[in-house]
């Protein structure tokens, strides 16, 4: 009975040993499998970053390139149309200058001329109207002689500024009925430039991140990290399709500038 017993424990210890070698090796493959994936996730997520930068690549440099020349081209136009403006706006203001001048003078000139007797002939009448209000009948009537010698001189003084006066008013509306088509052609530069302006402020904040873009996948490249280089590139790619489309926005404001330009052009007083 106890050699059958010897047997049974010693056949339970040759089942263990064997039944704990096989779950170590299990143990060690999986521990091995384990630390092999994310080395294999990283190389394939590299590979994969690799394949972005290539398909990319033609079209990332070749929008560089369009809209460096879009962006020279709208700058030309407008630095054109800028000049235009510029020198229409001139030829409006010298429309008749020298008439308006001259009679601008003239109705200041007669105006400091009078400016005493009129100034007196005012006070006097002032001091009527205080004096009666007073009582002071007697001060009242000395008064208003005074101002009664200096009647008919006051009267044509008046005249005379009025009638100058009248000659610059006349003048300046004719000159603003002649300059009045073109000005009125010039009217939607100002809100389509309103309108460049405000979408500038939007392109800034993008061509902001495309150029950080831009550090982050020049710095990727350099240091051979082919994930950052590659979201990098679409960022900076994706804002440059953005500041494209301000830019032709921006372009085809400033030939709308333009065509208002000409059109002011032809209607300038001949």
């Amino acid at each position: 009975m106890k050699d059958v017993r010897r047997k049974y424990i010693a056949a339970e210890k040759r089942y263990s040993a064997g039944l704990s070698g096989r779950w170590i090796g299990l143990l060690i493959l999986l521990i091995a499998l384990t630390a092999h994936a994310p080395f294999a996730a990283a190389a394939a997520d590299w590979d994969s970053a690799l394949e972005q930068i290539h398909t990319l690549y033609n079209d990332y440099t070749g929008l560089q390139t369009t809209l460096k020349s879009e962006s020279t081209r709208t700058q030309t136009l407008r630095k054109q149309n800028n000049a235009d403006l510029k020198a229409i706006n001139l030829k409006l203001k010298a429309e008749d200058a020298g008439l308006l001048n001259r009679l601008k003078t003239e109705a200041e000139a007669m105006k400091k001329k009078h400016a005493p007797l009129l100034e007196e002939y005012t006070s006097l009448s002032k001091q009527i109207t205080a004096a009666r209000k007073a009582g002071n009948l007697k001060s009242a009537a000395l008064l208003e002689i005074k101002r009664n010698k200096l009647k008919a001189a006051a009267a044509s003084a008046r005249s005379e500024v009025k009638a100058k006066n009248t000659a610059l008013a006349v003048a300046r509306a004719l000159t603003a009925a002649k300059i009045k088509p073109a000005k009125e052609a010039l009217a939607p530069v100002s809100n389509l430039k309103k309108q460049i302006t405000a979408q500038n402020k939007a392109a800034s904040t993008a061509q902001s991140e495309r150029t950080d873009a831009d550090k982050r996948y020049k710095a990727a490249i350099a240091s051979g990290d082919a994930i950052t280089a590659a979201a990098a590139m679409k960022l900076s790619y994706a804002r440059m399709g953005e500041l494209r489309t301000y830019g032709q926005q921006s372009y085809a404001w400033e030939q709308k500038i333009t065509l208002a330009l000409r059109t002011a052009e032809a209607k300038l007083p001949k």
